[in-house]
């Protein structure tokens, strides 16, 4: 596989923390804000970020109960999840950029009443 595969997910926290398991990055949208998320080595890692925005966020917590309940209760908020399926040795960056590139092609989002207004807080 030497592309990105992407697919619409429901929203579905099981079926989210399945696909991370796999390996693969799950991409949570609210209106125009998007949140990556992968588990690597034991913890998951989040990265947000505002297309057009010369950066984002990022916050990494412990694969325990207390945030595996909170990661898949991102599925109840979002009002869009994908799954990006990508070789393990892709720059992660590359990853997002090509896949937000390619949801924002596919789904603009900007019809607002069609786009809930969620902001994703990540604290500790």
């Amino acid at each position: 596989m030497s592309e990105i595969n992407l697919e619409i997910l429901p929203k579905d926290g099981k079926r989210m923390l399945k696909e991370l398991e796999n390996g693969n990055m799950v991409i949570a949208r609210s209106k125009n804000e998007f949140l990556y998320i992968l588990e690597y080595e034991r913890q998951f890692q989040l990265f947000r970020h505002m297309p057009g925005a010369p950066g984002g966020g990022q916050k990494t917590f412990p694969k325990d109960e207390k945030h595996t309940v909170t990661v898949s209760k991102i599925a109840d908020i979002a009002d869009s999840l994908y799954m990006a399926e990508f070789k393990k040795e892709a720059n992660i960056f590359g990853v997002m950029f090509t896949a937000e590139e390619a949801i924002l092609s596919m789904f603009p989002g900007d019809d607002p009443d069609s786009d809930g207004i969620v902001d994703f807080g990540l604290v500790e």
